[in-house]
């Protein structure tokens, strides 16, 4: 009688439960790292830390930044951008920013020997519509369930952004000129002679306005600060402040005002004056009256302090003159065309104007 073979299942054979662990193994570890490149990477921390700017939430962007200020940062320094709407304002142009980790060299002074470190690039556009990038170091800190990395960013200093109006006059300060960043009041000027600061996350775009009753921002000016600055140190945000309309108007108001002593005497020759009407004949005292014209001013703001180069008028006399020889009287209508200089001071809110004819 034949001998017969029993199939032995394949469950039952030698190496099977071998193979499966190791292609459970296998998997597990493609998942892993498939995660690990997807999830639970660096740019996961640069990610949320952005999603936070965005959302005007000052305190997560604050926690996952591992911000702070420099020790030797102003006392002054103004933080109106780090919470709210303000920040929410100045990261608006991360709507749609690219982030990714790059094979770049992790600068000297973040350096951290013990820790994995990668470099990880924030891609954007400015207010210009051109492209910029800030680069930020994430940290690997290390894993959860022995399997996926844990990455945050390395500790970042706040910027420190120094307000730098082309020229002020010499006592603006008086004023305490208020400009607005976003919307938000912040000084336009430091304590004594010293810059406004502005304390922001990196990277922001700044919107800075200014209307003073004499002086001015004449449009909102843009400052981006696209660079991770050493911690203390700072950046310089420059930007024109100009005259207003309301110094021509003003100079103008007090020039006639300092002028009406001059119409007010019913002489020929006002004193104090410079201007004046000489006749032998005799004039009628009580039908002198002077009258001067809206007077033309120019000013000019080259150095520190605005100045009045000149002031021009015309002056016009009427009277009534009689002819010693004749006895004849007469109308005279008389003009005369002058011009002086005036000093000038001027803060943001005040001005005032020393004639020099006087």
């Amino acid at each position: 009688m034949p001998k017969t073979s029993t199939a032995r299942p394949l469950i039952r054979r030698p190496g099977f439960w071998g193979i499966v662990v190791a292609a459970v193994l296998v998997c597990a570890g493609a998942v892993i790292a498939l995660l690990n490149a997807l999830v639970y990477n660096a740019e996961a921390a640069v990610e949320e830390y952005v999603d936070a700017l965005r959302a005007g939430d000052g305190a997560t962007a604050m926690a996952v930044s591992q911000a702070y200020l420099s020790e030797d940062a102003p006392g002054t320094i103004s933080t109106v951008l780090l919470d709210g709407e303000p920040l929410a304002a100045s990261a608006a142009m991360l709507e749609h920013a690219e982030i990714e980790a790059v094979d770049a060299e992790v600068p000297k002074s973040y350096r951290e020997p013990e820790l994995t470190q990668r470099v990880v690039e924030i891609r954007y556009r400015d207010a210009a519509d051109e492209t910029q990038t800030t680069s930020v170091i994430v940290d690997k800190t290390g894993t959860s369930w022995g399997f996926f990395n844990e990455w945050a960013l390395h500790p970042m200093p706040l910027q420190q952004i120094e307000l730098r109006p082309s020229q002020m006059p010499e006592n603006a300060k008086a004023d305490e000129p208020v400009a607005h960043v976003h919307g938000a009041a912040t000084p336009l000027l430091g304590a004594e002679g010293a810059p406004a600061t502005l304390a922001a996350f990196a990277p922001s775009l700044l919107e800075l306005e200014y209307q003073g009753t004499y002086l001015e921002v004449s449009e909102p000016e843009h400052f981006a600060v696209t660079d991770v600055l050493a911690a203390g140190a700072s950046v310089e945000f420059p930007f024109e402040v100009n005259l207003t309309q309301a110094v021509d108007d003003a100079i103008t108001d007090e020039v006639q005002q300092q002028l009406q002593h001059c119409t007010e005497q019913t002489v020929l020759k006002p004193a104090g004056c410079p201007f004046g009407y000489e006749t032998t004949n005799r004039v009628v005292p009580e039908s002198v009256s002077w009258s001067i014209d809206v007077p033309d001013v120019q000013y000019s703001w080259d150095d520190s302090e605005p100045t009045i180069d000149r002031v021009m008028a015309t002056a016009k006399l009427s009277a009534q003159e009689i002819d010693i020889g004749t006895g004849q009287q007469s109308t005279v209508d008389y003009a005369e065309d002058f011009e002086m200089t005036a000093q000038l001071e001027l803060t943001p809110e005040n001005i005032r104007v020393r004639p020099d004819w006087q």
